[in-house]
């Protein structure tokens, strides 16, 4: 009877060991696919390039792509872009921030299936960036794995597991790992291992399922975004999907319809 209580107990144990143990999840989470393709290679910005007039906010030192400035305010957004188009993929970067002081929003992002229009990008921007600097967003979490529809719809969702992202993320001087999948109308994101957001889109009509990709620095205050790590691995496409060449398809954000002044 011992010896059955006993073999009872270790194999509890077993089991609950296994289950507490994430270690090896997580990595397979956040490591890259075998077969990804590096889109930096350390040392050039080939893959990439700069919107027009940006060219002097990019550049690569110490084996990171670099964007913004710790001496002047980001004058606007800035955009260093693709030089390919994708649709269904798995992407994974790694991104710090360097706070330059002073006030003024310190915020990054990284488009995926987008389109560059002009001086600005369209398109979904998966979110990276400490807290607003005069008021509380998220608990204080900050715009980290928001989901920001740029020049289109404007904000679709704030990250999920706040609470464990905030443990987690490193506002500033620290490595922040991203994987974003992006297959079909779904779209997942991971920050350091955690589960950000889980987003599927219903307006498959009017939204393209294909872009570039692009790296962002938001307008605002004296800081400084870096990046490392940048991996893809492209996934199937899906049939039928819409495209940014497509007919009706959403390229700007909805004018808000003027009120009539009551007589």
């Amino acid at each position: 009877m011992k010896t059955l209580t006993t073999l009872a107990i270790l194999a509890l144990s077993s089991f609950v060991l296994a289950k507490v143990d994430t270690t090896k999840t997580t990595i397979n989470i956040m490591a890259p696919a075998e077969d990804a393709i590096s889109l930096f290679d350390g040392t050039t910005l080939t893959n990439w390039k700069p919107a027009k007039g940006d060219e002097i906010f990019w550049s690569v030192k110490d084996g990171m792509i670099n964007a913004g400035d710790l001496q002047n305010p980001v004058p606007r957004n800035i955009w260093l872009i693709s030089d390919k188009s994708y649709e269904n993929f798995e992407l994974t970067f790694a991104v710090k921030f360097t706070d330059g002081g002073g006030p003024g929003l310190k915020n990054s992002g990284v488009q995926v299936r987008s389109l560059p229009i002009g001086k600005h990008v369209c398109g979904y921007q998966i979110d990276a960036g400490p807290t607003h600097p005069t008021k509380e967003i998220n608990g204080g979490l900050g715009y980290w794995g928001n989901i920001w529809d740029e020049h289109r719809r404007g904000p679709l969702v704030t990250a999920i597991n706040q609470d464990k992202l905030m443990t987690s993320i490193k506002q500033f001087n620290g490595w922040n790992t991203y994987k974003i999948i992006c297959n079909g109308p779904n779209i997942k994101t991971w920050i350091n291992g955690i589960l950000a957001h889980d987003y599927t889109e219903k307006q498959t009509d009017i939204i393209a399922a294909n872009g570039i990709l692009a790296l962002q620095a938001h307008s605002g205050g004296k800081f400084l975004v870096h990046f490392k790590d940048i991996k893809v691995k492209e996934l199937p496409a899906t049939e039928n999907s819409t495209k940014w060449t497509d007919k009706g398809v959403l390229k700007s954000r909805p004018k808000k319809k003027k009120q009539s002044k009551k007589k």
